[in-house]
């Protein structure tokens, strides 16, 4: 009788721990903890990173060029108009598939922009409505007559709109037997809507992929 029994609640014992593993368990993570480094692809431990430092830099480049000039009203100088950035794409280039990351990555550019005290962004729903309504494509604004048609669509109020704002991702992919490493790279390029002139900043991020045992233990010792 007590093997029997011991053979049941062994049994209730697996098959509860068999299914408590196969579900998936999840829990919040606090403010101060890093992120998941994903096993396969480029994640948040990639994209966030390459995000805050490029458009940090753009911005502090971008906030040096000449402003419009300054109005002035009873001989007091008036503080200066934010300069009005349209974010036009984001274009993926890597080998990856960007998935829901791709509208995360793009959203935390807007907020990033939208908290400098010089730039402010112009509505992204007012920005696609603007291109489709013009029916132009993201290079069609390259052609001076179609900058200026856009800009004055997006310029409510006869305030000009400064710049242009792409996005490019790419990515290079270096294999050494079953392992590998991947260059990604965040590309912003800041368009002057007067003189065409691009203001450029990137930020790169590596990452390592192993496969193999060799690539496997030597990351265990890099940790």
């Amino acid at each position: 009788m007590k093997i029997i029994l011991r053979t049941f609640l062994f049994f209730s014992f697996s098959m509860l721990l068999i299914c408590g593993c196969r579900g998936t368990q999840a829990r919040l993570m606090h403010s101060g903890e890093s992120d998941k480094v994903g096993s396969d692809r480029a994640g948040a431990e990639v994209y966030n990173p390459m995000v805050r430092e490029a458009v940090g830099k753009l911005l502090a480049r971008a906030a040096v060029e000449p402003i419009r000039q300054v109005a002035f009203d009873n001989g007091a100088m008036m503080v200066p108009p934010k300069r009005k950035v349209c974010f036009i794409s984001l274009e993926n280039n890597s080998v990856e598939e960007l998935g829901d990351f791709k509208e995360h990555i793009k959203s935390s550019i807007l907020e990033k922009i939208s908290e400098s005290d010089q730039f402010e962004i112009v509505s992204d729903r007012a920005v696609s409505a603007g291109l489709r309504t013009l029916s132009f494509r993201p290079d069609d604004l390259f052609m001076e007559e179609n900058m200026r048609m856009f800009t004055g669509a997006m310029g409510r109020g006869g305030t000009p709109v400064d710049y242009l704002l792409f996005a490019k991702i790419t990515s290079g992919t270096t294999e050494v037997n079953r392992d590998m490493q991947r260059d990604y790279k965040l590309s912003l390029e800041l368009i002057n809507t007067q003189t065409f002139v691009p203001i450029i900043e990137s930020m790169p991020m590596r990452k390592e992929y192993n496969h193999s045992i060799k690539g496997k233990i030597g990351n265990w010792f890099k940790k």
